[in-house]
């Protein structure tokens, strides 16, 4: 029996170094067929992952401290990471070809596990909030309506306002769960796919001021504006006379003092130039 039991724990030990022989072999194999995309041109890396080398460099650099790297020899490295999530979001490509690609040799689970991981990253206020915020003070205010105006020729406009349609899964019919509090119809939009309608403010250098994605694809464009925090912040600066300050959004939003639209069946030549504008 002793005997028997000495062969059964030499076989295991033998299994364990085979299996780690060739996960060694898959890692050197993986590392031989993967080009470098930082050894590729500038042009070509913008087209792949929307971000120059060196933004991309300062990116990896930024989030290191949020993405906890294990220190096995298969794990999956912060650069590959971060590649691998901007490459998705940039093309919208499925995630198998993006992990078949020639610059991230990867299945689709650990794409998925990638992508989930930078996201959350990005997604924590000591990164979200430096780059994506409305402006906090009248001088913050003042440089973004006059950089509007020497780029684009209209006064006192802060911001462009409008919503687009986030493509989603389906969610499932089970209201029981956690990350799914409203009925699966609620995010069919009128265009008839499941959404989220995610409300965009931005400046005249397309940097975004304020996102706000908490409604499903069937909820008006305005409704999510009357639910906006940016709302009480315009209310707020007209209700103190600062009426300069404006936002521009398109015929789907009602007009205000705050925020500027379309007139409707222009007749006078000021009228066509203010819709042209």
């Amino acid at each position: 029996m002793a005997n028997f039991d000495e062969m059964a724990m030499l076989f295991a030990i033998d299994n364990i170094e085979e299996n780690e022989r060739a996960m060694n072999v898959r890692q050197i194999r993986r590392k031989e067929t993967i080009s470098d995309p930082f050894d590729t041109s500038d042009r070509l890396f913008i087209k792949n992952f929307r971000l120059t080398k060196d933004l991309v460099k300062y990116l990896i650099e930024l989030l290191r401290p949020f993405i906890v790297s294990k220190s096995r020899l298969s794990a999956i490295d912060l650069d590959t990471k971060i590649l691998v999530t901007l490459n998705f979001l940039a093309t919208g490509s499925y995630q198998s070809p993006n992990g078949n690609s020639k610059f991230i040799v990867l299945s689709q689970p650990s794409v998925s596990r990638c992508i989930s991981e930078v996201v959350e990253a990005l997604n924590r206020p000591e990164i979200f909030d430096k780059w994506v915020k409305f402006p906090s003070n009248l001088n913050e205010l003042t440089e973004i309506r006059n950089g509007f105006y020497r780029e684009t020729g209209f006064p006192g406009v802060i911001g462009c306002i409008d919503c687009t349609h986030v493509a989603i899964v389906p969610p499932s019919n089970n209201l029981n769960l956690n990350e799914n509090e409203n009925p699966e119809y609620i995010y069919v939009n009128r265009k008839g796919y499941h959404s989220i309608n995610v409300q965009l403010i931005c400046d005249s250098k397309l940097r975004v001021l304020n996102v706000n994605a908490l409604f499903p694809g069937s909820t008006h464009d305005t409704h999510i504006w009357n639910n906006s925090s940016v709302l009480p912040v315009m209310q707020e600066l007209h209700r103190r006379n600062h009426h300069n300050f404006y936002l521009l959004g398109d015929s789907g939003y009602p007009l205000r003092q705050w925020l500027l639209t379309p007139i409707t069946n222009p007749t006078t030549d000021p009228e066509k130039y203010y819709n042209q504008k």
